[in-house]
């Protein structure tokens, strides 16, 4: 059931962002896991260049797949939880600093909710070292967004890179990402 539903958000969103001209970008589909179980996620990596340009990650999902999450808390410039460390992102074994995030529902979708994450172009800090070792293909993304509470789990969403999806986010990232060691 939940691929039917993949599939349809995959299409709605390939469409939405096809006619809407933007920065370089690549999507990936992947699952995330809450207490009621799998259920679709997107992950969304943009380099846009030049005065004010951002390195950004996005985490897509469907509010109703965590009912008690609260998203509220991370919605806004200004919300509470997006002053906190919240999201651990992992690449293979290797994991990252927490950094913080900031949401928004979806402007294409009311029921979705994106997470994201921008920096600094050519900063290097946990998100760039994150996306550099993106690089190979087979390895798995996570993305653990924390609610910054105790009593509600996380979300885990995971995202695997075959080799066209690695060379794409390597080529587009590039003049993100620092340069030199």
């Amino acid at each position: 059931m939940w691929r039917h539903w993949l599939l349809c958000l995959a299409f709605a969103f390939g469409l939405a962002n096809a006619s809407q001209p933007g920065p370089p970008q690549l999507v990936l589909h992947g699952t995330i896991t809450t207490q009621s179980g799998e259920h679709p996620a997107l992950f969304t990596l943009m380099c846009t260049t030049g005065s004010g340009g951002a390195l950004s990650l996005q985490l897509a999902v469907v509010r109703d797949t965590a009912p008690d999450f609260p998203f509220d808390a991370f919605e806004g410039p200004n919300a509470p939880a997006s002053q906190l460390p919240s999201a651990t992102l992992q690449v293979g074994k290797q994991s990252f600093s927490p950094v913080p995030v900031t949401g928004w529902i979806s402007g294409d979708d009311p029921d979705m909710f994106v997470f994201g994450i921008a920096t600094t172009l050519r900063r290097r800090n946990a998100v760039t070292d994150f996306v550099a070792a993106l690089g190979k293909p087979g390895v798995t993304i996570i993305w653990a967004q924390n609610a910054n509470n105790m009593q509600t789990p996380p979300l885990a969403a995971e995202f695997v890179l075959d080799a066209v999806q690695s060379h794409a986010l390597q080529r587009i990232a590039a003049p993100c990402l620092p340069r030199g060691p």
